[in-house]
């Protein structure tokens, strides 16, 4: 078996592995979909390492290159995501050498940390690599509405034509970032990671308003039941007043 980054050749090859090994599940496994995830990603293309076994792909562990910054400092970071391993060579510690070669690669390039937010089966073979828990995402939920909207796919459409996030990210200057004001660590928010993140992204669609200089807020309507869920997925405030302006901008994407 040998150890070597992935070449674009590679790709199909890939896209069956994860295939075979993890099946489609909520999100499928394409080429279209890992391309814009691993290859357009504007904070660096993924390390990409594959297992190799007379030719063949038999195991592939990748890393999403990741910027989080607070008001002082930006610190570069990568994101343990898609692994893989044939069936037939299960068992043998494939994940493991991969994932250790790979943290071995990026502590040579003065990557700050790796990160993720493993299933509750995969986190048990990150433990054993001395990974720890930095907790758990916090959420927040709360009734939009006295009388929940029922889903209907009208609705869905009617709302996102409303809210366009091309619009509301077409407003913001293209070297805009939102920098913090404290120690609160985040994502490094640009112009070019929105439209990645949320308008390019193959497989879901987004809702956002943005007011320049005051603030922005990105969304997504999940069928959740026979209901839609309103999640907020991004959530800026660039002046003192932007918090109160972003509550009303909210109640109106519920009421419509």
């Amino acid at each position: 078996m040998i150890i070597l980054e992935a070449k674009s050749e590679d790709l199909p090859e890939m896209i069956s592995l994860l295939k075979m090994s993890l099946g489609e599940g909520l999100i499928p496994k394409s080429e279209t979909y890992f391309i814009w995830k691993h290859f357009k990603n504007p904070f660096g293309i993924s390390k990409i390492l594959l297992a190799k076994d007379e030719g063949k792909i038999i195991g592939l562990r990748a890393f999403m290159y990741w910027n989080w910054e607070n008001s002082i400092e930006t610190y570069s970071a990568v994101r343990a995501v898609d692994t893989a391993t044939h069936p037939s060579f299960q068992g043998k510690g494939i994940f493991k050498k991969l994932t250790l070669e790979a943290i071995e690669q990026c502590k040579n390039e003065s990557v700050s940390m790796v990160f993720n937010t493993p299933n509750p089966i995969s986190m048990q073979g990150y433990l054993k690599m001395n990974w720890y828990l930095a907790g758990k995402m916090p959420i927040y939920f709360g009734f939009g509405s006295i009388l929940p909207q029922f889903f209907k796919e009208k609705n869905i459409e009617k709302v996102y034509n409303r809210f366009d996030a091309v619009l509301a990210f077409n407003q913001l200057d293209e070297e805009w970032s939102k920098k913090s004001s404290n120690d609160f660590l985040h994502t490094t928010l640009t112009k070019k990671y929105l439209n990645w993140r949320y308008h390019q992204c193959p497989i879901l669609k987004y809702g956002a308003i943005v007011s320049v200089g005051e603030f922005g807020m990105v969304f997504r309507l999940k069928k959740i039941g026979g209901f839609i869920e309103l999640r907020i997925c991004e959530l800026w405030s660039e002046k003192k007043e932007g918090v109160a302006l972003a509550r009303r901008a909210l109640n109106e994407v519920i009421k419509y």
